[in-house]
C-alpha cells in the first residue's frame, strides 16, 4: 500500500495554485506550504507533495500518471472542469465518461497538469 507520493515541478507556485483549486473537489487541502515542498492531503494526512525541480531537469516520466479516488461522479467532473480551468490540458478522448473496459463501476478522466503529468480522476460508485 501507499504511504504518499511527490511530483516534482518547475514552477512551484504555479503548481501549488493549480493543486489548491483542484484538490478541494476530492476532499484534500493544503497542509504546508514553504520554498521547499507544499503538501496536500485529506484531514490531517499529508499524503501529496510537490518539490521544486531546477529548470531542464524533467519531472514527467514515460507512461506515469497519477489516479486520485473522487467520491462520486459529480466530484470527478468538478475536478475535471476546476482543472482545465487553473490550467491542465484535456487528453484527447478522456473526458469524464464512463470506461467499461476498466471496469463495471468506473467513470473518470484524465488530463495533464501545468508540468505536463498526467492526473486521472475516478470513481467507482453508481
Amino acid at each position: 500500500m501507499l504511504d504518499h507520493l511527490s511530483l516534482g515541478v518547475h514552477d512551484l507556485d504555479r503548481s501549488t495554485a493549480f493543486y489548491a483549486r483542484v484538490l478541494p473537489t476530492i476532499g484534500y487541502q493544503l497542509h504546508r506550504r514553504d520554498a521547499a515542498e507544499v503538501a496536500f492531503g485529506p484531514e490531517t494526512d499529508w499524503n501529496f507533495f510537490l518539490y521544486p525541480v531546477d529548470p531542464g531537469q524533467g519531472v514527467v516520466g514515460t507512461r506515469t500518471h497519477i489516479a486520485f479516488r473522487a467520491s462520486d461522479r459529480r466530484a470527478v467532473q468538478r475536478f475535471y472542469a476546476e482543472a482545465l480551468e487553473a490550467g491542465g490540458a484535456a487528453v484527447p478522448d478522456r473526458a469524464p465518461a464512463e470506461r467499461p473496459q476498466f471496469g463495471a463501476d468506473y467513470f473518470g478522466a484524465v488530463l495533464t497538469d501545468p508540468d505536463g503529468h498526467a492526473i486521472e480522476v475516478l470513481t467507482r460508485a453508481p
